[in-house]
């Protein structure tokens, strides 16, 4: 089979760090062409890496790059129009999260995603951390019997000084801010740990940096989810929360009748403790696939997602599907995340601010 061209659209620090490592790794794959706006980034990103082309937009590429699949690794506000433009020329589609900037963004893209017939994914890349991957086979397991509450936290510091960039636009990046850059992989792990939908929230938000600029997001979120089988689940997510020096912190806390896991990652490492009830907490050894949370060492990208550049990258996951789909294997990835689960999450995302502006529970 040849090889599959893929382009990217966006040329960003981001797309260095997590997309060209890996599609330059995947051994079917040519990454083919990057495009940016203006094309300047794009024309760096092409002579470091020896891309056969660059361009100043997305049409070009699509037009004329002969490309078979796209990275769509830009700022929200225009997720969907380059994604709907790719799919409508039958161009496979992972997208960076949130999926879209509204609810009806991303019903759009999904209902193309489905008459278009292309693989499309979402990079919720989260699920495989291998201390997720452990507390979610334990608690389907029933170490922790049934599930009562849930806490989920993803905190970061880089939103302290001043809205981050565009992510800190309403007008680019969405009202949610910091729920949509970070929580919105929370909301993804709530229920692909437990299996269960969120069905309503109440919700407030922190718009810290308002005064400065009328156009900025929220820098802090919390809110309450009901799961569709009763559980409670807390939910806080901030770019307002100093780390230190351990980068960016993940915290995942799953309570049941028969007992508690704690899981905890940053750029220190990660740690899993499983509490029975009744005994003494133990720690779940995980240093087989991911290095333990040691803040006497240095914080590195490696210590937080090691499966950056591996097959298990949701990156590469969405290549392995094209290539089935090329060949007319239809290879179930039941872990995969696809449109749905972005319109999922952008569906909850919705009803946190909703509640949030409203001060009053809201149905997702």
């Amino acid at each position: 089979m040849e090889k599959i061209k893929i382009g990217l659209a966006g040329a960003s620090w981001f797309a260095d760090l997590w997309y060209v490592p890996v599609l330059l790794k995947h051994p079917h794959v040519e990454l083919a062409a990057v495009c940016s706006a203006g094309g300047d980034s794009a024309r760096r990103m092409a002579e470091k890496y020896g891309i056969a082309s660059a361009y100043d937009s997305y049409s070009d590429m699509f037009e004329r790059a002969g490309i078979d699949g796209v990275c769509v690794v830009t700022p929200n506000d225009v997720h969907a129009s380059i994604a709907t433009a790719a799919m409508e020329r039958g161009i496979h589609v992972i997208c960076e999260k949130p999926l879209a900037a509204t609810i009806a963004d991303a019903a759009a893209m999904v209902r193309t995603a489905e008459r278009t017939k292309i693989v499309h994914g979402v990079n919720f890349t989260y699920r495989e951390h291998p201390g997720v991957r452990k507390l979610k086979a334990m608690a389907e397991g029933g170490d922790i019997g049934s599930l009562h509450s849930g806490i989920f936290e993803y905190t970061g510091d880089y939103g302290i000084a001043g809205p981050p960039g565009w992510r800190g636009s309403s007008s680019v990046g969405g009202a949610g801010g910091v729920l949509g850059d970070l929580g919105s992989h929370l909301i993804d792990l709530a229920r692909f740990v437990t299996g269960e939908r969120l069905t309503e929230t109440v919700a407030d938000a922190r718009f810290a940096h308002r005064g400065q600029s009328p156009d900025s997001a929220a820098d802090a979120v919390v809110f309450l989810g009901r799961h569709e089988r009763g559980a409670i689940g807390s939910f806080r997510t901030s770019w307002l929360d100093p780390q230190g020096a351990r980068g960016q912190t993940i915290r995942i806390a799953l309570i049941g009748d028969l007992g508690k896991l704690d899981f905890a990652a940053s750029h220190f490492g990660a740690s899993l403790t499983y509490a029975k009830t009744g005994q003494p907490a133990v720690a779940i050894d995980l240093a087989s696939e991911v290095e333990a949370w040691d803040e006497a060492v240095d914080a590195t990208e490696e210590r937080f997602r090691p499966w950056r550049v591996t097959e298990r990258n949701e990156v590469w996951k969405w290549i392995d599907r094209i290539r089935d789909h090329k060949a007319g294997r239809a290879t179930p990835h039941a872990d995969a995340p696809t449109f749905l689960d972005g319109y999922y999450v952008q569906a909850v995302m919705e009803a946190v601010m909703k509640s949030a502006e409203q001060k009053r529970w809201a149905v997702v």
